[in-house]
């Protein structure tokens, strides 16, 4: 049933504790759009008929140190003024250990006389805050100034509220368009709100948004703002139950995922393509785990999907690959052939193409459907209702026994490709890193399982150097597949390529003769789950 919803800020569903402070939880679908886009979720059918509260113009002002110090750990403090009603300081920060990228931690506070005081706040929540800021003075930033309209739907035992904001945002003398659609749980099933975010999303039109509102100002003040995304070490450790592991590591990839997404969109840069691609590879490798040994169909399901995206990406990672190994390598010889310059003319053009198909794959439906349904299924832990009872009951289990289980599979399987390991072709070899790299991608998650750190870092790095010996023959073929590409739609350059392919066959033999050293020594390595 839907109903009109009243004139209300934050009544937030959740309460949690981290380090002595209490903090309330909001799990929020945040999309940006345009004024139609508005109107279309307005249009939506299931909320066609049903009148939106009156609007309430609301002026945010932003808090930070005069070099961005609460920015930089990601935390958004601000004073929010309604026309009418009662003003509210808020402080939020990321939910980190094993949570959503789509929850973030806040402390809200009434502000009477419409005025910023830090001492509205607790004792805890203002020692955080001079933490963060070293002590610094805080100063207004930024603000912005907008009408927000609201809706809530009830879904069974859920309550979602969705709110409409049409407005500006103010950095300076600068104004920028702001319209944006929230969703945020107010009590019931995170899974209920994603899945009313996704089908509004896909019928509206609407961009998933991966940043605040507060970011978006500092990103518009040409400020660089730091992802959320921390190590999985953080969240994974001795004495978890199978069922949280699995929450927690696939929070921690789409995690990683999403937070690369702005970068590439304000700066298109080949750090955010790689990271993107180095989050779905490990995404794909512990998923790969999770359908072997518990079986549940839909984590190979996702994993298909994961890859998939992957590969849309992975033209515009070659070309920058390449152009790394060619330009900043090979080529970096002062003697280097006179037909550079139509290389690199030809590999612009095809970067260009690649980074237009990876945009265009990144804001398709595909991308979103992906993100929102891999989020969905860890919230409401599908694999527990697809599973049989006797795997039902594993998942309350601790997790250690299975982790082992799943590295010792696949430590076998890595020393049974590397037997012969001089004598193999290419085309093994290449299978053998494959291996290697979902190990090394499970070590990392599981590693603090097992309370063994020192241990842990000597075997994940003795797997490392041999991956990376191995992709020394993976980088001469896809050079090779680079340039033949680069031939046919470009000017030529027959002496660069020559002298690419000559310096590429040279580093694949050093690698060689270091491959037997770095398998003897992963082959001698303990293994740290033992």
């Amino acid at each position: 049933m839907l109903q009109k919803s009243p004139n209300r800020e934050s009544a937030l569903p959740e309460s949690v504790t981290i380090e002595n402070a209490a903090f309330q939880s909001e799990f929020e679908i945040k999309f940006s759009t345009d004024d139609a886009g508005l109107r279309r979720v307005l249009a939506f059918a299931p909320l066609r008929g049903c009148a939106p509260s009156r609007a309430r113009t609301l002026t945010t002002h932003y808090f930070d140190t005069e070099d961005g110090r609460l920015l930089r750990r990601g935390i958004s403090l601000r004073l929010r003024v309604p026309m009418r009603g009662e003003s509210v300081m808020t402080f939020k920060a990321p939910a980190r250990g094993g949570r959503s990228f789509l929850e973030r931690l806040e402390v809200a506070r009434p502000a009477p006389e419409g005025r910023f005081d830090l001492h509205a706040f607790d004792e805890t929540t203002r020692a955080m805050i001079e933490d963060a800021t070293g002590g610094l003075d805080l100063v207004e930033r930024y603000s912005t100034v907008f009408k927000r309209r609201l809706l809530t739907l009830n879904m069974g035992r859920s309550e979602i509220e969705i709110a409409l904001d049409a407005g500006h945002f103010l950095i300076g003398q600068v104004r920028a368009p702001l319209f944006e659609v929230e969703f945020e749980l107010k009590a019931g099933e995170r899974a209920d709100a994603i899945d009313l975010a996704r089908r509004v999303g896909l019928d509206a039109g609407l961009r998933l948004e991966t940043v605040s509102k507060s970011q978006r100002c500092a990103l518009m003040a040409g400020l660089h703002v730091p992802q959320s995304y921390s190590p999985p070490g953080e969240a994974i450790h001795d004495g978890l139950s199978l069922d949280t592991m699995i929450v927690q590591i696939l929070s921690d990839c789409l995690r990683h995922f999403v937070a690369h997404i702005q970068p590439f969109r304000d700066e298109q840069s080949p750090r955010s393509v790689h990271q993107m691609r180095v989050a779905l590879r490990r995404m794909r490798a512990v998923l790969k785990t999770f359908a072997r040994s518990v079986p549940e169909a839909s984590f190979r399901a996702f994993a298909d999907r994961a890859r998939d995206i992957a590969k849309g990406l992975g033209p515009a990672r070659d070309c920058d690959a390449f152009r790394q190994l060619a330009f900043e390598e090979a080529l970096a010889h002062p003697r280097h052939p006179d037909d550079v310059a139509n290389l690199n003319m030809a590999l612009a053009a095809e970067r260009t193409r690649a980074y237009e198909a990876a945009s265009a794959l990144l804001e398709s439906p595909t991308v979103l459907t992906f993100i929102l349904d891999l989020q969905a299924y860890v919230s409401r832990r599908g694999w527990r209702g697809e599973a049989t009872d006797a795997r039902f009951l594993e998942f309350s289990l601790p997790a250690a026994p299975f982790a082992r289980q799943a590295l010792d599979a696949l430590l076998r399987k890595a020393r049974k490709n590397g037997k012969n390991l001089l004598t193999r072709t290419d085309e093994e070899r290449h299978e053998l890193r494959i291996v290697l790299k979902s190990l090394r991608y499970n070590c990392d998650f599981f590693a603090g399982i097992f309370a063994a750190p020192k241990q842990a870092k000597t075997f994940i790095s003795s797997l490392g150097r041999l991956q990376d010996l191995l992709g020394s023959f993976n980088d001469l073929a896809g050079a090779e597949a680079m340039m033949d590409r680069l031939a046919r739609t470009g000017p030529a350059f027959p002496r660069a390529a020559g002298f690419i392919l000559g310096w590429y066959a040279c580093q694949g033999d050093q690698a060689d003769r270091q491959i037997a050293s770095a398998w003897r020594d992963l082959k001698q390595t303990e293994p740290f789950w033992t």
